[in-house]
């Protein structure tokens, strides 16, 4: 799975490819009850030593009364206590929800640059390594979220059987929290009323997408890619359960739509931590609604303390060392990701992602055939024209151009390029068009179908693969504006 990556103590974020989220996969941070739950600090008992918490650490006194649900391995407890929540009025810091570029996301207040706070206790974590040993403590460390933070915050216990596989089945870690938060929506009243409230009821990443919204993408490659994600999530969670006879009887009565909906949560909402040594897969309810950006302006991360998973304000963020009221939370959901793979697992697109290349096959026929000097100068010429798309395609062609001599060198100036080398760079580019289906409608077109009242009857995703298909054709058209100059 792809899963948001940081480092213990608050290190910068980045990506692996995951979860997270575009605009309408954000529900409501305000939506549904108001509940506010005691933040009790999280600590070590020194009496009792590092393998216990005090009562303190893990959740407020006892006050309402929680019943048991079902039969099966050990469930909710029938104890009276308040049960503590998930939901952002009770975990945010100093950061508010708001609507931004993006949709609904987090926004800083500037009064402190500590922006969400979750107690370790209310998290679900699993180690990252499938079936690897993990040390003892790190081991216990992460059993004790749930066999002592979750029985004192929620008052429920888990089921041996299915903490035993979240914690060593042989099954990626996107499983193992899928096992997880199919069994906590379906039994913790907390959970469940997150994803009620908070997580969309319909996920958006492409490769969830029916027959029409993958032809719509007029790429062959991507709708590849999503068919195999598809099946291969599929194949491998029947696998688990064929594994794990004990696991799925727990989970029997979910059916397979609402697992479908708790593996994609995960998909698009783990983060990744560290408990002691071992790296961990963290869903993280609050923090998880921070929106994607590379240049981030937050990290997160285990504090110090190891009581909590926080977010908080990136010292190094473009916008400056502190908080500005007002600046939305950014996470990096990947710094090398392009927007194919934002698509197809996340569901959103970014207009000005960094990471977005051109075709190989657009480059190719002109790689080392084409001086680098003539594609830098055509690439200054047009940044003078103001033309910033085309200048960024040659600068995909300057990194395959032949090297010229080094700086400072007295060399005579490049020959022009051949003519049949940038017409066969043009015939690529038709070629690709055609065989990716791209050229079955215009920008024109499919500009005309976004704005147009036809647009109100599209899906979420068919709305999204029709501009991930104009941003394709857009990317083409400035190479071709690049080749109309290159000399």
């Amino acid at each position: 799975t792809t899963t948001r990556t940081t480092m213990m103590m608050m290190t910068t974020t980045t990506h692996q490819g995951a979860a997270m989220p575009s605009p309408s996969r954000r529900r409501g941070c305000d939506a549904g009850r108001r509940h506010h739950a005691a933040r009790a600090r999280t600590r070590w008992s020194a009496e009792k030593g590092r393998d216990a918490f005090c009562t303190e650490a893990w959740g407020p006194s006892m006050t309402t009364t929680t019943t048991t649900r079902g039969g099966g391995c050990a469930r909710a407890i029938g104890v009276e206590r308040e049960i503590a929540k998930l939901m952002p009025e009770t975990l945010l810091v100093h950061a508010e929800c708001g609507e931004g570029a993006f949709g609904r996301g987090l926004f800083v207040t500037g009064t402190g640059a500590t922006l969400a706070r979750l107690p370790l206790a209310r998290a679900m974590c699993v180690p990252a390594a499938v079936g690897g040993e993990i040390p003892e403590s790190d081991e216990r460390d992460i059993k004790n979220i749930y066999l002592q933070g979750w029985v004192e915050n929620f008052s429920a216990r888990v089921p041996e059987c299915v903490l035993d596989f979240m914690m060593r089945a042989p099954f990626a870690k996107d499983v193992r929290l899928t096992a997880g938060v199919a069994w906590a929506t379906a039994n913790v009243d907390a959970w469940r009323e997150y994803g009620e409230d908070v997580v969309p009821s319909e996920f958006e990443s492409m490769y969830l997408a029916n027959e029409e919204e993958l032809d719509a993408l007029q790429d062959g490659q991507i709708r590849v890619m999503a068919e195999r994600s598809r099946a291969g999530y599929e194949a491998t969670w029947a696998a688990a359960m064929a594994a794990h006879p004990d696991v799925a009887r727990e989970l029997s009565s979910i059916d397979a739509r609402k697992i479908e909906w708790c593996r994609s949560w995960v998909h698009t909402r783990a983060i990744s931590g560290k408990i002691g040594d071992t790296e961990c897969a963290f869903l993280a309810p609050t923090i998880d609604l921070a929106n994607h950006r590379v240049e981030s302006t937050a990290k997160y991360g285990v504090s110090e303390d190891g009581a909590s998973f926080e977010l908080t304000w990136n010292e190094q963020a473009a916008e400056g060392p502190t908080p500005v009221k007002g600046t939305e939370v950014f996470i990096s959901y990947g710094d090398r990701m392009n927007n194919a793979l934002l698509m197809l697992h996340y569901g959103f697109i970014d207009d000005n992602n960094r990471n977005e290349r051109l075709p190989m096959e657009f480059i190719a026929p002109g790689a080392r055939l084409v001086s680098g000097d003539r594609v830098l100068e055509a690439m200054r010429a047009l940044e003078a024209q103001g033309d910033a798309k085309a200048a960024w395609a040659a600068s995909n062609m300057l990194m395959m151009a032949a090297r010229g001599p080094p700086p400072g060198t007295d060399a005579p100036a490049p020959p022009p390029t051949d003519p049949s080398v940038i017409q066969a760079m043009r015939d690529a580019v038709d070629a690709y068009a055609r065989q990716s289906g791209q050229s079955a409608t215009t920008v024109d077109d499919d500009q005309a179908l976004l704005s147009s009242s036809a647009s109100d009857s599209l899906s979420p995703r068919m709305s999204l693969a029709v501009r991930y298909r104009i941003a394709q054709k857009q990317n083409a058209a400035a190479f071709l504006r690049f080749l109309d100059i290159l000399q």
